[in-house]
């Protein structure tokens, strides 16, 4: 249905120009929690098979969802667990920061993505504050009342936070890591962008 009124073309088709893409897969061994966890997954998962669970209780989406926040971290389980020194997490952390030194005299960027565990309400707000003289006071008063009644509360363990707190911790300057969700207007997208094509931005 969607063909009959768009125009497809894929990437064979087109047959642009793109750079080679260099994959590096980085294996980390889960902690003893994550196993334990693990297992408690799959006792809930049977329990669900067996139909002996209300759907409105517990259901594979609700499953499936808990172990992807547990293979990303178990602190997204439970922010009061232990942070594992061999975690994704810091592994990845750790990658951020070598690549960042490797680019240090040309002042090269890299971007990170990850759909889990995104920063809302008080971060996202935090970070406005922070980058104050983009706009006008006036804009910034006014952004604060309305987060303040539109915006859902913070959680307590971010994935974003956690990273950007451990590389300003290893050196890395707090005003050069930013988060996409800190430019909530056009306006700061276009200056966010710009700050990170000129390395005032790096992360």
């Amino acid at each position: 249905m969607f063909k009959q009124v768009a125009d497809i073309k894929t990437a064979d088709m087109l047959n642009l120009p793109v750079p080679e893409v260099e994959y590096h897969n980085i294996a980390v061994k889960p902690s003893q929690v994550q196993k334990d966890m693990v297992a408690s997954l799959g006792e809930r998962a049977e329990k669900i098979r067996g139909g002996g669970i209300d759907s409105s209780v517990d259901n594979m989406l609700k499953v499936t969802n808990d172990g992807r926040k547990l293979a990303l971290d178990q602190r997204m389980m439970n922010p009061m667990l232990p942070d594992e020194e061999g975690s994704k997490v810091n592994a990845c952390m750790e990658n951020i920061l070598r690549i960042y030194k490797e680019g240090d005299a040309q002042k090269l960027t890299q971007l990170v993505f990850c759909d889990l565990s995104t920063p809302k309400g008080k971060t996202a707000q935090s970070g406005r504050i922070a980058a104050k003289g983009t706009d006008s006071p006036e804009l910034h008063a006014l952004e604060a009342a309305i987060d303040a009644e539109t915006e859902p509360e913070e959680p307590p363990f971010t994935i974003y936070d956690d990273i950007r707190e451990k590389l300003v911790a290893r050196g890395i300057p707090r005003e050069q890591i930013a988060f996409i969700h800190e430019a909530n207007t056009e306006t700061r997208k276009k200056e966010l962008f710009a700050k990170v094509r000129s390395g005032q931005v790096r992360v």
